[in-house]
């Protein structure tokens, strides 16, 4: 089970932590997932005569980028490794079965697109990435839509 708790606020402030960013994903595996500081050295992202198309270059190989929109109004969170303290969650002391812990979805950084990446050539419309995401966006809207028509009885 997991929980959607907004991001923590600053401890001198009352800002919270999270920001704008754009996610990049790369057909390579990095053995690193926190913050670093980037410079045009290590990254500079080339925008192409498309709109969506990028260029870069990452250890000497050629990437060639496709920027994916989100629909307006979604939301991105990530999932932490913190349980929700079981004071916290109603609990029915008749049940019997012990209960699932929850995990807690952070909302960490904000954006409204992201870029994947392939080797030489941009990724196809159907890259699976791409089309996953395409999926489950159609997934939560059909599972969120109310019904149009009312349900007829037999």
């Amino acid at each position: 089970m997991l929980a959607l708790r907004s991001a923590p606020k600053s401890s001198n402030s009352n800002e919270t932590l999270t920001g704008n960013c754009t996610p990049n994903i790369l057909p390579c595996r990095i053995h690193y997932d926190g913050p670093i500081e980037t410079s045009k050295r290590h990254w500079h992202a080339v925008k192409g005569e498309k709109e969506d198309k990028q260029t870069a270059y990452f250890r000497g190989r050629k990437l060639q980028g496709r920027l994916v929109q989100l629909p307006e109004g979604y939301e991105v969170a990530s999932p932490t490794n913190r349980l929700v303290p079981a004071a916290n969650r109603n609990s029915n002391m008749d049940d019997e079965l012990p209960e699932e812990p929850v995990k807690i979805l952070e909302s960490q950084a904000t954006f409204d697109s992201f870029v994947v990446w392939g080797h030489e050539i941009p990724p196809a419309a159907d890259d699976t990435f791409v089309k996953g995401v395409d999926e489950w966006i159609k997934l939560a809207e059909a599972i969120h839509r109310e019904s149009q028509q009312p349900e007829k009885t037999a």
